[in-house]
């Protein structure tokens, strides 16, 4: 895959997007071996020495390490520290990783979702795709070097490999519906993660250019087999039903009956009664106009921020963003501008002028809009 491209259906290429979702997305883990050169110039270790030198951008928290999961006290490899702004942070320490990676420890960069155009290019991909929030962890580890036991995740999870061999063992065992910051993520215990995971149903050895997909919940566990082995792990996560209390959370505060005391708890049928009465209210409040429009508003939010462009100095302006529909309604002879749209599952307007420098792109853009070719999302 070239840095031009942003195609969801490249990243799974030979699976169609058709197939992925009827048989795969939310069910079932998905193996797809590539070519050596598919995620080229997606990342390297070049690219993460030059992100790790960038020593402003880590700290205990965006900077991890792993050993059999799941991770590493940050005092174990950080100073505290004051940065410019006399803010106290943990500020990973070099010598202290290094040894810890010597014994065996697996470097997580955290939130890098948006941290090079390359990562953004397929974090907006998967946003598009899911209508979710992204968040991408890279992951450096070592032969024989495994930096989490046996677990789920609270995402879907979608791995490329980048560099060196990593064998991945995935189980039958699934954890129903955890959420993204699940606690029991990494914390039932291997006693209990060891009853819940069930059969090792299948083995695979990732090699640059090969993808997987792990559903969200689906247990699984992954060692490097070679020197060492780069890969990028992006997490889809969606907002789920205990998200929409954290939205209208305020309008709860608001609400006198939800500031009234609650009875005494030996009153037990007032209790029940008061309990009752919240209970539809909160309905009231959930099925309302305000409270749909509010959550309409938050998916969307979660599906279309952070990873498009929003600034295109030194123009000044506003930087609009089209997600590409269906190009079939396109006519005529205009196979450039078919060919460039189905290279990219979106764009800017300022791309858009760049790649037609000579055509007058705002009518352009309408006449795409007008013939649901595309669709303006920012």
């Amino acid at each position: 895959m070239t840095t031009t491209k942003r195609r969801f259906s490249d990243l799974i290429s030979p699976v169609t997007r058709e197939k992925f979702i009827s048989d795969y997305c939310g069910k079932a883990h998905l193996y797809v071996a590539g070519n050596d050169n598919k995620f080229e110039g997606v990342a390297s270790w070049d690219v993460i020495n030059d992100l790790l030198a960038d020593s402003t951008l880590w700290s205990g928290r965006l900077l991890t390490l792993a050993k059999q999961g799941p991770t590493l006290d940050p005092k174990t490899y950080c100073v505290v520290e004051t940065d410019r702004d006399g803010h106290v942070i943990q500020r990973p320490v070099p010598e202290l990783i290094h040894k810890h990676l010597e014994d065996g420890a697996t470097l997580v960069l955290n939130h890098a979702d948006t941290l090079t155009p390359e990562l953004s290019g397929i974090s907006g991909c998967l946003q598009l795709q899911f209508r979710a929030q992204v968040k991408c962890n890279i992951y450096c580890s070592w032969q024989a070097s495994q930096g989490f036991a046996t677990h789920f995740d609270g995402t879907d999870v979608f791995v490329f490999q980048i560099a060196g061999r990593k064998f991945w063992n995935l189980y039958e065992g699934f954890y129903k519906y955890p959420l993204s910051g699940s606690p029991y993520v990494f914390k039932l215990g291997a006693e209990e993660n060891e009853r819940l995971k069930g059969d090792c149903i299948e083995k695979v050895e990732l090699t640059p250019g090969d993808f997987l997909y792990i559903p969200r919940g689906q247990y699984h566990d992954a060692i490097a087999s070679s020197e060492a082995s780069l890969h990028l792990t992006f997490g889809i996560v969606p907002l789920v039903g205990v998200n929409v209390f954290d939205m209208i959370k305020a309008q709860l505060e608001q609400d006198p009956l939800f500031n009234k005391p609650l009875p005494h708890y030996d009153q037990q049928g007032a209790l029940k009664t008061h309990l009752a009465i919240l209970g539809k209210r909160l309905e009231e409040i959930i099925s309302g106009c305000e409270a749909k429009q509010m959550v309409r508003n938050h998916q969307k939010n979660a599906a279309f921020q952070e990873s498009f462009p929003s600034y295109d100095m030194p123009f000044t302006g506003r930087v609009s963003t089209f997600k590409v529909e269906d190009v079939n309604t396109l006519m005529g002879d205009d196979t450039l501008m078919q060919d460039w749209l189905l290279g990219r599952d979106w764009f800017t307007d300022s791309e858009f002028a760049k790649a037609f420098p000579d055509r007058d792109i705002n009518d352009e853009l309408r006449t795409l809009i007008k013939l649901c070719a595309i669709e303006q999302i920012g």
